[in-house]
């Protein structure tokens, strides 16, 4: 990134991520976002940008020590509270959560869902398969059984 500093523009830098290894984050910083640049031994070939300095413009959306979030332009929010052990994601105006894995999805507890769930694969829910469940008692026919207990 470049970072203007009063009249100076810097050169092409660096800027740190929260993990650059077998676990990876990327984020670069936005334009208008407040950085810091450090030289290393004052050579300004060196410079490293450490971004993500909260400011008047682009306030923190969070303040309890326990909450992670993560907050999106469009106003979609993913938060985890480890006090609670309360995850929640937000996507406003019709978003989509997508899910996906090789050995399905197991849902445990409560779950809300007002939207559609689709899969080519096999959910359980409350140990129950959404595929290969029975309801036992039912004559075949044009009837209907009742909702899941």
């Amino acid at each position: 990134m470049r970072v203007q500093v009063g009249e100076l523009l810097t050169d092409w830098l660096d800027f740190i991520s929260f993990s650059a290894a077998l676990v990876t984050f990327w984020r670069p910083p936005e334009f208008g976002e407040q950085v810091l640049v450090i030289s290393p031994g004052g050579d300004l070939a060196q410079d490293i940008v450490i971004p993500a300095i909260y400011q008047n413009t682009f306030p923190a959306t969070a303040s309890t020590p326990t909450v992670t979030k993560l907050t999106f332009a469009d106003g979609a929010k993913l938060e985890y509270d480890s006090a609670a052990h309360h995850l929640q994601a937000i996507l406003p105006g019709g978003g989509k959560i997508t899910l996906f894995s090789d050995g399905g999805i197991t849902i445990t507890g409560d779950i809300n869902v007002t939207g559609q769930i689709v899969s080519t694969n096999d959910q359980i829910a409350g140990g129950i398969s959404q595929i290969n469940h029975t309801h036992g008692g039912v004559e075949p026919g044009g009837g209907s059984t009742a909702k899941p207990l």
